[in-house]
């Protein structure tokens, strides 16, 4: 499951350090300020078309550390938080939503989001237009150095986001900002599978309601469709996730193996466990692990793990996240020659949610594209899909908006055709329930579509709305 950091490289801003404390045992830690113009020049890098996100603030970088729970234990956990400020560096005044991002796997702890982790820089983008970005860095990995990271376990990824909002909400008066209530939550590749656990703990305990989520290519159904399919292949495209999974769950629920050397052959056993020091990067993993897969595990040890009343699948199924009925929306994206997440997670959560009642499932499938090349075309659908529906600070009040730049509608043979649009902007119209019915970009300043019947949202890149009711 995806490290983005093998995809792109992007330099960091140098920052000065500025610590604020809290007796509480969070702390929040400056890293970095970066302004309009530097985090433009990021879209311009990662070749993201103007209009597609709103660029509105400059953006402030924290680390916060705070305590997280784990198998009857507190541990000390990092992530990065990215709060909107003006051109000055100060705090907005304007209370803010959240939209808390999930990463991928990773096996590096400094390529985590508040460390070096590239996916700490699309945190710029998602707080630019008036969100606060949230990002963990997960138990094991950033600033956490005490245990292995429970690589796809769904309590301790929930716990990491749930916990993080926690520690937000305890700092609110010494980062000097005010939440709205609205939480989002997203996440790509392992992410997806980490904000599909938030999403379904946040339903569950409703201390911070869930808005909507967009897990993205994530392993939904780890027992029936991830495992298996990954495990009938005669080499797979990541051996060091097995490996991860093996070694992390044994931390979690002791009981998936007595030895390594029961499911991995010599010399791999003796020499795996070293390897998942934080320390070594899961290209050098793989590079060990390199061979068809019966040349590294043990003879029908495969078959075993999956075995009915084997301990090993018993956590998959503990880790399974489909069964569940949301009740807000969730848009799942996908792309169909994924080599790493096998697609048909997303259709098998799909189809459980809405046969067992769920009415705002949505997905997007991203076409023949392979895992890394999926990761950057969902991460920004799923955050224009979440600034649609949020309620984001804007520098400019709605009434400030002159009828020059004003979004307009009126009736046309066939649909409507809304004006005010401009050349290269992302539109996105939302049902009244929230739910995506359409989206694409302006090829000029009029849009012409045939929207059904009822009230519906047309929304631009740059937060303009207008809602539009037919017959």
């Amino acid at each position: 499951m995806l490290n983005l950091n093998r995809l792109f490289v992007c330099a960091l801003a140098a920052c000065s350090v500025l610590s604020i404390q809290r007796a509480q045992a969070q702390t929040a830690e400056l890293l970095s300020v970066r302004s309009t113009d530097q985090i433009q020049g990021l879209v311009n890098t990662l070749g993201i078309p103007g209009g597609v996100l709103p660029l509105e603030f400059s953006v402030a970088k924290y680390r916060i550390t705070y305590p997280m729970d784990y198998i009857g234990n507190s541990h000390e956990a990092t992530a990065a938080v990215f709060v909107p400020v003006d051109q000055e560096g100060n705090a907005v005044s304007c209370a803010l939503p959240t939209h808390t991002y999930m990463h991928g796997t990773i096996f590096l702890r400094e390529d985590a989001p508040s460390y070096d982790g590239f996916e700490g820089e699309l945190g710029y983008l998602m707080a630019m237009g008036g969100m606060l970005a949230l990002m963990p860095d997960y138990l094991g990995l950033g600033g956490s150095t005490d245990v292995l990271h429970p690589y796809v376990h769904a309590e301790s990824e929930a716990e990491s986001g749930i916990a993080l909002l926690e520690a937000v909400v305890a700092l609110q008066d010494e980062l000097g900002i005010a939440l709205n209530g609205e939480h989002f939550v997203s996440g790509y590749s392992q992410g997806g599978h980490a904000s599909m656990a938030m999403a379904k703990r946040m339903q569950e305990e409703a201390v911070f309601p869930l808005a909507a989520a967009a897990p993205m290519s994530g392993p939904y159904d780890m027992s029936g469709t991830q495992l298996p399919a990954g495990m009938a292949q005669d080499q797979y495209s990541n051996p060091a996730y097995l490996a991860y999974l093996l070694l992390s769950w044994q931390q979690t629920y002791g009981n998936i193996f007595v030895d390594l050397s029961e499911i991995f052959q010599a010399p791999y056993a003796g020499g795996l466990p070293a390897m998942f020091d934080g320390e070594t990067s899961g290209d050098m993993i793989n590079n060990y692990l390199d061979g068809p897969t019966e040349d590294i595990v043990e003879p029908g040890v495969l078959e075993a793990l999956m075995a009915p009343g084997s301990a090993f699948l018993a956590a998959a199924q503990d880790n399974d996240l489909y069964q569940w009925v949301p009740e807000s929306p969730v848009q799942m994206y996908y792309c169909t020659e994924d080599e790493q997440v096998f697609y048909e997670n997303a259709l098998v959560a799909e189809a459980w949610m809405t046969e067992n009642g769920a009415t705002e499932i949505t997905t997007v499938n991203g076409g023949p594209l392979d895992h890394g090349g999926c990761a950057l075309l969902a991460i920004l659908g799923g955050t224009v899909w979440i600034n649609g529906q949020a309620d984001m600070c804007s520098p400019t009040a709605v009434a400030d908006v002159t009828p020059e730049t004003a979004l307009t509608w009126r009736p046309t043979p066939g649909g409507v055709t809304a004006h005010g649009l401009h050349t290269g902007q992302m539109w996105m119209l939302f049902g009244r329930d929230g739910r995506i019915l359409d989206q694409g970009v302006a090829s000029g300043s009029t849009l012409r579509f045939a929207p059904p019947a009822g009230l519906c949202i047309l929304r631009t890149a740059d937060g303009r709305t207008v809602r539009i009711a037919v017959d």
